[in-house]
């Protein structure tokens, strides 16, 4: 783990290396991994990594460099990379923008989550949660504690660290017999609302019932989802929420902003105050993040920016900057990082009472755009589908295709769930309802 002492003196070190105005990125992560296979533990495994990435700016002109060679040797030639680079750049359309001053709030890892889900309560969990399968089913999955932390700091003096501790666990269950599988996940920065024992019991009873599954005639359907499944699909959707592919024309919202393109009970924002979410309280840039409506009962309200993307519209950035995107080396823009949608009235269980025919989905997987432009997504039904007929889930059903657009399906939403569910995204987690949607597109089968 890198510790804030270490990271000031790593941006101190970089920043006075160079007669440039330097930015200085840090992200240090630890993951340890315990994987199981055949009900039993087939691997334990710990790996850190730190990376820094390094801008340099001189007037337009500015150069990006990465690395993770940590030693005097390694920064020192980290800012003669990027440096050699400055030399040759052509000018931009902006100079440096400095970052706020201002105190950023900064968190501090989980020390709870490590004595819950150190290696050997892993272990114990794993044991626990495997003694509940009945015979004639397996088990597989993992059960993983990070640790990140994430650091900005530039050569003016602007120092800005947080970090913070991430258990995740997923399982698929499955019966030797038949294939049939079910699957459970949970997620969360705090160890007192992820059970793992639970998700083992719930992915047992769901790989029970489905097995038998039944092809149904391809058509459009009434779907039942958890959050899991429809946190996936709302990923896209938000994920088309940058205002640099907005500009490119690239995303469904290019033209849309203030029209009511979705249903009167969609409403989303990425909101990093809201509790349970990923908790860093500002971008790669250094800039505090903001709190941003998206969608507001149906509407589009708003984008996400990075600092060049938002001067672009005389705006200031709304603290979206991805380290990811520095990485890649990726054209600038905002990514969703804390993704919260608002819930509805009823339980998973009323609005599965109260469906008289459809079908209800577990889990999706591979799935992918047809079209951003449409919002048109696909991808196949997996670990648990099952018809509902007359409020019950009863006969379990075959793998599908779905092929759906989103802006047509979120204007057919006639329920989301009162409770709503953490669902993993890009090393974040959403806060995402489950959800009743009218006319769902299956257009394939195995």
């Amino acid at each position: 783990m890198l510790d804030k002492n270490t990271a000031k003196e790593m941006v101190e070190k970089l920043c006075g290396e160079t007669k440039f105005y330097a930015t200085v990125m840090i992200e240090n992560r630890t993951q340890d991994t315990t994987r199981f296979a055949n009900s039993e533990i087939s691997q334990n495994v710990s790996i850190t990594d730190t990376v820094v990435g390094l801008t340099l700016y001189d007037g337009k002109k500015e150069a990006t460099c990465t690395g993770n060679v940590l030693t005097d040797y390694g920064l020192e030639k980290l800012v003669k990379d990027a440096e050699d680079i400055l030399r040759v750049a052509p000018e931009g359309e902006f100079e440096a923008f400095e970052p706020p001053r201002e105190y950023v709030h900064e968190t501090e890892g989980n020390a709870r989550l490590h004595k819950t889900f150190g290696i050997n309560e892993r272990a114990a969990l794993i044991k626990q949660g495997v003694a509940k399968i009945e015979t004639g089913y397996l088990a597989a999955g993992a059960l993983e504690l990070e640790h990140v932390t994430s650091v900005f700091g530039d050569s003016k003096g602007c120092f800005r660290h947080s970090a913070y501790d991430i258990a995740r666990f997923n399982t698929v269950v499955t019966h030797t017999a038949s294939g049939a599988a079910g699957g459970g996940e949970c997620v969360s920065y705090r160890d007192d609302d992820i059970n793992i024992i639970a998700e083992f019991q719930r992915a047992q009873e769901t790989a029970r019932r489905a097995r038998n599954p039944e092809p149904v005639p391809l058509g459009a359907y009434t779907v039942v989802l958890s959050p899991l499944a429809f946190g996936d699909l709302m990923s896209f959707v938000t994920d088309m929420f940058d205002a640099k592919l907005v500009d490119d024309g690239v995303s469904f919202a290019v033209g849309k902003l203030n029209e009511r393109v979705f249903g009167e009970n969609i409403t989303v924002r990425d909101d990093v105050d809201t509790a349970g979410t990923q908790p860093i309280f500002f971008d790669v840039e250094g800039n505090r993040r903001q709190t941003v409506r998206l969608i507001e009962n149906g509407v589009v309200k708003g984008f996400l920016y990075d600092n060049k993307t938002a001067a672009r519209h005389g705006l200031k950035s709304s603290g979206h900057a991805s380290f990811y995107r520095v990485i890649s080396r990726k054209l600038p823009g905002g990514t969703p990082f804390n993704i919260v949608m608002d819930g509805g009235e009823n339980s998973l269980a009323e609005i599965i009472k109260g469906t008289g025919k459809g079908i209800f989905i577990n889990e999706f997987h591979y799935t992918n755009f047809v079209n951003p432009r449409t919002l048109q997504i696909t991808g196949l039904t997996r670990n648990g589908a099952f018809l509902i007929e007359n409020g019950e889930l009863t006969k379990p059903v075959s793998t599908l295709r779905f092929t759906q657009n989103m802006t047509e399906a979120l204007n057919r939403v006639t329920a989301l769930s009162r409770e709503r569910g953490k669902v993993s995204v890009n090393d974040a987690i959403y806060i995402i309802p489950a959800a009743k949607i009218e006319g769902f597109h299956f257009t394939g089968q195995q």
